[in-house]
């Protein structure tokens, strides 16, 4: 799962100053940090630090964590409303670099996004944040992307229909499936990248 550093820090009783640090290597992870990664978020120290302590200071190898940018812009789960146009506002969700390189992803290919609409409930809901990897941009039946056509996000499971046409698919099926014929120039159709994970945040 991924949390701003200011939501993951909050729990943790520490300033998302220092998880920054912890992050980039400035700072290692004292042990008051340790036990509360291990009472709030239930993490196996010995997997994540493999066990490794400091001589000299007595405290464990920090994690290593990637930062991936998210964007204020939404991917419309619906009849659409959300526009690459619209302002852009960066914030940063840490993730554990382990989780990110054992599933092969890139965390520089990576960002995330907010769903808006109920088009692909149940799998996904209107307010989940997902994560698209956008070095798969090539369609495979099933899947899940995220999808510009002309100035508007869409995510949708990608089918080819044909050798010459593509289906955008919602999961809910009170929405019908939207044919596309290719080939579609870039100015008005691109794959942006594969859905690789979502995170549902509880009021």
């Amino acid at each position: 799962m991924g949390l701003s550093r200011e939501a993951f820090a909050e729990p943790l009783g520490v300033s998302a100053d220092k998880i920054r640090h912890i992050e980039t290597g400035k700072q290692r992870a004292d042990h008051e940090v340790l036990g509360a990664l291990r009472t709030v978020y239930g993490v196996d120290l010995n997997e994540l630090f493999e066990g490794e302590i400091g001589s000299e200071t007595g405290t464990a190898s920090a994690p290593s964590f990637v930062t991936v940018p998210k964007y204020t812009v939404s991917a419309s789960a619906g009849n659409g409303g959300s526009f690459v146009s619209d302002p852009l506002e960066i914030t940063h969700y840490a993730f554990q670099e382990s989780w990110i390189k054992g599933k092969g992803l890139d965390p520089k290919m990576l960002h995330i996004v907010r769903v808006k609409g109920d088009s692909m409930e149940p799998k996904l809901i209107d307010g989940d944040l997902i994560l698209v990897d956008r070095a798969q941009a090539m369609p495979s039946d099933g899947s899940t992307y995220v999808v510009r056509i002309w100035d508007e996000l869409v995510v949708k499971h990608v089918q080819r229909t044909g050798k010459d046409s593509i289906s955008l698919i919602s999961a809910n099926k009170v929405y019908p499936p939207r044919e596309l014929d290719l080939p579609l120039d870039e100015a008005s159709f691109e794959i942006i990248g594969r859905v690789v994970a979502s995170m549902h945040e509880w009021p």
